[in-house]
């Protein structure tokens, strides 16, 4: 037997404006699925219905999401080609060994769009994200090879009728293999319901 009580309250009325229904704030599918899911999938729909208690529609507040990558010493050189970032630091191997970092470092705008990228590649998957405001701060130096551990956990969203959908704010962040600090991060973002094919 479950250990999940169900939210019902019978109040069983669906608006048709949200999709939730009126009395547990649960979707018709997550009504339909309720008896069948195992308590992690009761535990995530009553995490969502917590924040459409306090004001989200599409996103779970308090929902983290996170990835790991490497930064290779040719993605490196690449990316700040591409970025027309011409500092030595992250093209020529005898300068960096040479240098306090002893190896080449990633231009900032690397790990940076790397964390910023992560953001749209999370919620794209079921909404559609538009990016507002950022706030980065560079906290170390990512050497060639760093492998970085990037996060970002939603802290506040609220539905704004104007834009279609949850105004939403994150913190967030990477670090690196030693778990040090290399990036500290904000986002405002909104994320608007997929719209349906017609």
């Amino acid at each position: 037997m479950s250990a999940v009580a169900s939210p019902c309250v019978d109040v069983c009325r669906m608006d048709p404006e949200t999709g939730f229904c009126e009395g547990c704030l649960r979707t018709i599918d997550e009504i339909a699925a309720w008896a069948s899911g195992g308590d992690s999938e009761k535990q995530a729909v009553l995490a969502r219905v917590e924040s459409r208690r306090r004001g989200a529609r599409v996103v779970t507040i308090g929902a983290s999401f996170e990835a790991a990558l490497t930064l290779q010493p040719d993605s490196i050189r690449h990316f700040a080609t591409l970025v027309n970032d011409t500092n030595p630091l992250h093209h020529d191997d005898t300068y960096a060994r040479a240098s306090r970092f002893g190896s080449l470092i990633a231009s900032g705008t690397q790990p940076t769009a790397h964390l910023l990228a992560l953001i749209a590649a999370h919620f794209s998957t079921f909404a559609q994200p538009l990016g507002l405001e950022f706030g980065i701060r560079l906290k170390r130096a990512v050497k060639a090879n760093d492998t970085l551990t990037m996060r970002w956990q939603v802290v506040e969203a609220k539905w704004k009728a104007s834009l279609n959908g949850d105004l939403v704010k994150l913190e967030g962040g990477a670090r690196n293999q030693f778990g040090e600090t290399v990036i500290e991060a904000t986002a405002t973002i909104v994320v608007m319901p997929l719209e349906r094919a017609t």
